[in-house]
Parts: structure tokens; C-alpha cells; sequence
């Protein structure tokens, strides 16, 4: 980019730099070098390459055409490892993240969704892709310039539902899988943002967005639009599949469109009680279960949602949990018998781990299952039986997936340095998620439940990326700060010599605040492929270790968390090979923080940091519960509070050179600090609208700053 300028930048001028040409869709050889799509394909002719369309060889023969492929492939493109290249932020537009994945009740297929992002159109687009269990088929379903998202089985394994926006506006869409039939289910006014099918296949549950109309006694109409308009309620539906009106459906319930194709959606909840997450239909069909939540209230922040049942057939409901902390997640089990949920107290610290628990479906016999694992329990999954729970945990940089019984035992399933994420499971044990680990860029697979030593990779879209870069080796650390162990990463450059001085960049993940893990790190890729080793640190306060590491921080954010990565730059700087002269920071609020309290560092990037408290209480919709939470008080009760840990109130001793990152209040804030201050900076306004471009010009100006004095 060149040398930044002091005036801000414009978004126009970043935009020009960026080229032409769209990263294609449908292949992910494309955009790839001569001798790295050869490699590619060497792989698929052997059954790798995760791209064939058809059943593939034997095991047998996998093996024998796999070591025959690899000798083709190195026979005629030798030296082809030795000329990797280094990964650069134009990588972003090649990469393909994978999600959602689901497998079917019957186990013989998953459904997932990849998406990537298009050069030209400056957009993310996302379409679904089938894949058998067994790994020897895949194919794409849909395909085109638009984002397909929630692919959902039906009970019968015969059809997926999904939500689509490839006619202009989200709409809910059936695909048959054995026709390849796909058609729209009506025409909804309000956009679906999750579903759930019934257990006979007749219908799909789904909240949508209702927004109110602005309305004051005292406002004169030629204001009204002007006037702030009152917060909408995401409410509960239900569209029936195959026609005709839902089985006992009464006249009550008020219609949510029209329905091009015949079928109209019923809105069956009402008021001000927002629906939130999937929606679950007991086997019954007699009643769904979904989460619902009052308005955020002053008097009671860390109040949460409850659990209710809601009776399609006339809107009746019933609060199947009293709770004061966020209840989530209903999960009813296969014969109907016990209903699983997530659930976290609403205690007055900066986090607090959410448990399993299980009831009956009246509500009553409420149980707690995971008591004495202290981690936090996502996506449960019952047993086809109905007598275990499986679920997702994170835990010291991995995430995998584990079992309670109904006795409260909680045991691992996988193990290993990876993170999983999206699990899913069939009625025959066969389970299906997203795998990353530090040289696995997020890897759709399949396993066995009971046996999950076997994993079957079913798409790897980045693999033929991977094999074309040189990958960074990362390196595990554990250090002492504060009489805590701390957990981090040091990610070394490539072609890393412990004789050569490295100037280090300590990169922090605090918004939202994060566990780094296991998982492929493609920005930590670029930014050590750029020449730098690379502290990334999981400080006090930081998820994945506990209810007691991760609460350290109310009333003290920012603060301790900062002095756990100062130790680790000791730390790293005590190994040798850094430069202690080239330092750099880089992230929201934490960097922010740490500008103002030393001046070791020779750079710092600034992305989109908190500025101040009252400012981002005042203007995030979570602010009552981040007050109550992190700050302990409200403005007006503690404003000290508030000033203690407001990185601009520490202007007074900003020195190192700064680079803004944003568009926000907190962005302007920093700036007119850094310029009053009269410090080296620049303030470059991303909009946060401004599609995949954005990331990419994020990396490009954020290596262009710290490395203007190396």
C-alpha cells in the first residue's frame, strides 16, 4: 500500500488497488498454479482429492492408485514442494470455509454448506454440497451467486429444507434428494432465520423477524419516520410441506404471507417475547419447543430466556423452565420421553459456564448432567436409544465432542489437538463435523460415535490451497503470569532459523473474546508468511478453561488479561530468536488498552477497538448485560469504574505508533486521542458493509504499518 498517509483514508482509494477477476465457485483448483492443480488432481485420480462424483475404487485399490499418483505427480512436477509460495492476503478470496454440517437420520449422507468469497462481485456467496457417509460420493446441490444456509433432514432422510436468498429475499426451499426436485415453500413476507422439520415431514417451524411500525400518541406523522422505531420480536410459524392447512390446525393464528405456490405460513406466537434459536417438534408432533426471551431489562441484565412449548394447532404455550440465567437449546429426545437443554446461572460475573440438563416433557424431574465438567456444553445430541446426550465442549485449545449419561457421568469421545465444530448425529451412532487442526484448513468428516478413532474425510475444499503454501509451524507454550498458567501459540515464520531475530506481533482475539486453539489460523498464516513470529495467547478471562480462569476478569477488563500477554512477550523474547526492538500489537480493546499503559512496542493496529465503556454499553444491543457483567455497575453508579478501564481515558500516555481500523464511534474516539496526542497514527475507515474486500484491505494496510521501520 505503500506509506500511510496522517489524514484518514479512503475506502475508494484502498478499493482501487484490489484487481479484477472473480475467484470461480466451482472449482477449487482454480486461481491455483499449473503444478499445484496437477498435484490436485493426481490426488482425486487416487481418491483424496474429496471431488469425485461416483463411487469410488476399493480401499484396496485407493491404496495401490494413491502410491501410483503420487509417484506420477512427483515424476513430472519435481521440486514442486520446494516452490510453495507464501501465503498473502489476496488468499482470502481463494479460501473455503465449511459449515453446517448435518447428517441425515439415517446416516447415509451429509449435507454441508462451503462458502467463498467472489473477487469481482466484492460478496460471500454459500451453497450446499452432499456427501455419503462413507466418503465415496459427493456432489453439489445448489450453485450459483447467492447464499444457501440451515440445511436441515428431514425424519425420513428423503429431503433437506433450507434457507435461500437466490430470488432476492430469504425464502425456506425443499430439495428431494433421490429427484434432485427443488422448489420454494410459498412465499414468506418475513424472512426465516431458523427451521425445524416436523417428525412426520408435513411441516416446518420457523421464526421470522416481525418489525413494528413506529408509533407515538404525540408525534405528528410527518415525524414518525424519523422517530426511533420500537424493537421487533422474532416469532414462531409453521408452514405446512405438502399442502393444505397443518393437521388440527384451528382459524386462530394470524397469516405471515402469501404463498405463491398454495401453502401459507401461520404465525403462532404473539407479543413481545422474542423466539430465538432452532425451534424443536417433540416426536408427537403435538408441540414444538423453542427458546423465548423478554426485552433486555435494566432491573434484572443477566435474566435470560426460557425454555417454552408452543401448540401449533392453536398457539397455546407453557414455560417448561424457571430460570433466572439464559436457558437454550431444546433437544427432546428420540422417543420423547426426557427433553436436554443448555443452561448458565444468571450470576453476576464476566462469564459463567453453560450445563446440560434434562427434564421430562412436562417440565418437572429437572436434572443436571454435566455438574462436575466444567466446560461449556453446545449442540446436544441424544442417542437413538435415548439414554446418552452427546455433545461439543471447548476445552485448553481443542474442542470435542463428549457423552453424559442420564446417571451425570461425562466422558470424551474424540481427543486430539483439533477443534470440532457443527456436530451432528444419525439414529445408527454415524456422526458428522467440521475438523481444523494446524495443518487442516476446516475439513467436513464423518465417524463413527462409539468408535471415532475412524474419521473419513468427506470435502476438503482447501486442501489444493494448502498443498500450494508454506505453512507456518506452530509452536505450543505454556507460561506463568499471575500465579496462572497461561495457554498460547507461537506461530514461527516459514523457513524459521532460531539464529535469526524475528520481529514479534502479539495478536489478540477479544472481540468477541475467543479461545485460541488448535484450529488452522489463516490470518496467523498470513501474518507470519510476511516475515513475523507470532504470540497468540489465551490470558485470564479467555473461554475453554474453566468458570473460574474465565470469570477473573469482572470489574478488571482490561487489565490482568494484558499483563498475561506482556509475561508471554517476555516469554517469547526469553527464547531468543525476537527482536526486541520490533514489537508489535495487535487488536481491539486489549491493544487498545496496552498502548496506554507501556510504550514497548514499536507499532500497534487498532481493529475496531472499545474506546470507551459508556459508548459501547450505550450502542451494542447486549449493553445491559456487558455492564452488569464486565463493569459491575452501571455508568452513573461507578463512573470511575468506567474510567479505570477505558483505554481513552490513558491518552496521556500514548506513544507507540498507531494504525485505526473501523468505523464506529470507538474508531473516531482513538483517532482525535492519537492526534491530540500528537503520536504517529492513521485512522483507515472500513465500513463494516464493505464485503470480503474488507478483510483483505484490513491485512494489507495492517502489514503495511508495522512494517514501515523494519
Amino acid at each position: 500500500m505503500g506509506k500511510l498517509k496522517r489524514n484518514t483514508a479512503r475506502f475508494s482509494k484502498l478499493w482501487g488497488g484490489l484487481g479484477a477477476g472473480p475467484s470461480k465457485p466451482a472449482s477449487v483448483n482454480r486461481g491455483l498454479p499449473p503444478e499445484c492443480r496437477a498435484l490436485g488432481a493426481a490426488r482425486d485420480q487416487a481418491g483424496h482429492g474429496r471431488n469425485f462424483a461416483g463411487h469410488g475404487p476399493t480401499p484396496r485399490h485407493r491404496k495401490t492408485s494413491l502410491g501410483r499418483a503420487i509417484l506420477v505427480a512427483i515424476l513430472l512436477i519435481p521440486g514442486a514442494l520446494a516452490q510453495r509460495q507464501a501465503f498473502t492476503p489476496g488468499d482470502l478470496w481463494l479460501w473455503r470455509t465449511v459449515s453446517e454440517t448435518r447428517i441425515s437420520p439415517d446416516g447415509h449422507w451429509v449435507v454441508y454448506a462451503e462458502s467463498w468469497n467472489h473477487r469481482a462481485a466484492n460478496a460471500a456467496y454459500q451453497n450446499l454440497w452432499l456427501a455419503s457417509a462413507d466418503g465415496r460420493q459427493r456432489r453439489q446441490l445448489t450453485d450459483g451467486a447467492w447464499r444457501d444456509s440451515s440445511p436441515r433432514w428431514s425424519a425420513g432422510s428423503d429431503a433437506i429444507a433450507y434457507i435461500s436468498n437466490r430470488t432476492g429475499t430469504a425464502q425456506i426451499r425443499i430439495r428431494r434428494v433421490e429427484s434432485g426436485q427443488d422448489a420454494q415453500l410459498g412465499q414468506l413476507a418475513q424472512g426465516p432465520l431458523a427451521l425445524a422439520w416436523s417428525s412426520a415431514g408435513d411441516a416446518i417451524a420457523f421464526t421470522a423477524l416481525i418489525v413494528a411500525k413506529p408509533a407515538a400518541a404525540w408525534a405528528p406523522e410527518a415525524i414518525l419516520r424519523f422517530l426511533k422505531p420500537p424493537p421487533g420480536h422474532p416469532q414462531l410459524f409453521v408452514i405446512p410441506v405438502t399442502g393444505g392447512a397443518l393437521p388440527g390446525a384451528t382459524a386462530s393464528g394470524a397469516t405471515a404471507s402469501g404463498a405463491a405456490s398454495g401453502l401459507t405460513a401461520r404465525q403462532i406466537t404473539t407479543g413481545d417475547l422474542n423466539w430465538l434459536g432452532e425451534p424443536a417438534w417433540m416426536p408427537n408432533g403435538q408441540s414444538i419447543l423453542c427458546e423465548a426471551a423478554a426485552d433486555p431489562d435494566p432491573d434484572h441484565p443477566l435474566e435470560g430466556g426460557e425454555i417454552f412449548s408452543v401448540r401449533p394447532a392453536d398457539g397455546a404455550m407453557k414455560q417448561m423452565t424457571q430460570h433466572e440465567g439464559p436457558d437454550e437449546q431444546p433437544t427432546p429426545s428420540p422417543d420423547g420421553s426426557r427433553i436436554a437443554w443448555v443452561s448458565a446461572d444468571a450470576k453476576p460475573q464476566s462469564y459463567v459456564v453453560r450445563h446440560l440438563y434434562v427434564m421430562n416433557p412436562d417440565g418437572s424431574r429437572v436434572k443436571l448432567l454435566s455438574g462436575g465438567f466444567d466446560r461449556d456444553v453446545a449442540r446436544p445430541q441424544w442417542s437413538s436409544d435415548s439414554r446418552t446426550i452427546y455433545f461439543l465442549a471447548e476445552d485448553s485449545g481443542a474442542a470435542h465432542v463428549y457423552l453424559a449419561r442420564l446417571d451425570g457421568t461425562v466422558h470424551p469421545v474424540t481427543k486430539g489437538q483439533e477443534r470440532l465444530r457443527d456436530f451432528s448425529l444419525a439414529d445408527n451412532g454415524r456422526a458428522a463435523a467440521i475438523r481444523s487442526s494446524a495443518t487442516e484448513g476446516g475439513d467436513a468428516i464423518s465417524f463413527a460415535a462409539d468408535l471415532p478413532g475412524g474419521v473419513t474425510t468427506l470435502a476438503a475444499p482447501n486442501d489444493h490451497l494448502l498443498a500450494d503454501r508454506r505453512i507456518a509451524a506452530v509452536e505450543e507454550i505454556h507460561y506463568d503470569s499471575g500465579g496462572h498458567s497461561i495457554q498460547g501459540w507461537i506461530v514461527k515464520p516459514p523457513g524459521f532459523d532460531p539464529s535469526v531475530k524475528y520481529p514479534l506481533l502479539v495478536d489478540i482475539q477479544d472481540n468477541p473474546r475467543a479461545m485460541y486453539g488448535y484450529e488452522f489460523q489463516l490470518r496467523a498464516q498470513i501474518l507470519a508468511a510476511a516475515g513475523y513470529a507470532l504470540l497468540l495467547a489465551n490470558p485470564r478471562g479467555s473461554p475453554g478453561y474453566g468458570e473460574q480462569f474465565g470469570s477473573l476478569l469482572r470489574t478488571r477488563y482490561p487489565g490482568d488479561d494484558a499483563d498475561d500477554l506482556l509475561r508471554g512477550v517476555d516469554y517469547a523474547a526469553a527464547r531468543g530468536f525476537i527482536d526486541a526492538k520490533h514489537l508489535a500489537v495487535s487488536g481491539g480493546l486489549v491493544a487498545a488498552w496496552i498502548i496506554g499503559h507501556t510504550d514497548r512496542f514499536s507499532a500497534a493496529v487498532l481493529r475496531d477497538p472499545i474506546a470507551d465503556w459508556l459508548i459501547d454499553i450505550a450502542t451494542q444491543p447486549d449493553g445491559l448485560r456487558r455492564a452488569a457483567s464486565w463493569m459491575g455497575a452501571m455508568p452513573w453508579d461507578d463512573p470511575d469504574q468506567y474510567i479505570k478501564h477505558s483505554p481513552v481515558y490513558f491518552a496521556r500516555n500514548f506513544q507507540t505508533p498507531t494504525l485505526v481500523l473501523g468505523d464506529s464511534a470507538a474508531v473516531d474516539e482513538m483517532d482525535f486521542a492519537l492526534r491530540a496526542r500528537k503520536v504517529d497514527s492513521a485512522l483507515v475507515r472500513l465500513p463494516v458493509a464493505g464485503g470480503p474486500a474488507v478483510s483483505v484491505l484490513e491485512l494489507e494496510a495492517e502489514l503495511a504499518w508495522i512494517g514501515r521501520k523494519r
